[in-house]
C-alpha cells in the first residue's frame, strides 16, 4: 500500500521539469541520476519538515512554489557546473531560505542517501526551485493552506 507521503514524493519526482532538472543537476555535480534522485528523495521531506516548523521558511517555499520558473536548459546547467560563483549563489539562495537548518538538512540528507554533505548541498540547492514548484502544482487549492497540506503529506 502506497502512503500519502510516498504519493506526494512520487508526484514531485515524476514531474517532467523535476526529472529533466534532476538529470542536468546530476551531470553538473558529477553524480549518477540515481544518486541525485536518492538525495532529493531524502532531502525534500527534511526540507518540508523544516518548513512545517518555521513560518518564515514555509512562506519562502510557498512563494517559490508560485513563482515563474523557466524550462530547464542544458546549457545553463553545464555553465553552472563550471562556474563556482553560480553554484555558490544557488547555495546562498538555499541557505537564505533554510537558514541555520541548512547544514542539518545537508548532513542528514547525505547520511540517508550515502552521499557527501557537499554533494547533498549542491543537489538540493540546484533542484529546490523545480521540486518546490512541482509540489506547488499538487496544491489544487492554490493557497498557503493547500501548500501546507502538501508539505505535511511529505512527512506523513
Amino acid at each position: 500500500m502506497i502512503t500519502t507521503s510516498q504519493k506526494t514524493l512520487q508526484h514531485v519526482m515524476t514531474d517532467p521539469a523535476v526529472d529533466t532538472t534532476l538529470t542536468m543537476v546530476a551531470d553538473m555535480v558529477g553524480l549518477t541520476k540515481d544518486m541525485a534522485t536518492r538525495i532529493v528523495e531524502s532531502g525534500l521531506p527534511m526540507m518540508a519538515n523544516v518548513a512545517n516548523g518555521d513560518p518564515w521558511v514555509f512562506k519562502a517555499m510557498f512563494a517559490q512554489s508560485v513563482k515563474y520558473l523557466p524550462q530547464p536548459m542544458p546549457a545553463s546547467y553545464a555553465k553552472s557546473g563550471k562556474n563556482a560563483a553560480a553554484r555558490q549563489a544557488e547555495a546562498a539562495s538555499f541557505k537564505g531560505i533554510y537558514g541555520p537548518m541548512t547544514e542539518t538538512i545537508n548532513r542528514d540528507t547525505a547520511r540517508h542517501a550515502s552521499a557527501t554533505e557537499q554533494q547533498a548541498g549542491q543537489v538540493l540547492a540546484a533542484i529546490m526551485p523545480a521540486a518546490v514548484k512541482a509540489l506547488g502544482k499538487a496544491n489544487t487549492n492554490g493557497n498557503e493552506m493547500g501548500f501546507g497540506r502538501q508539505l505535511r503529506n511529505l512527512n506523513a
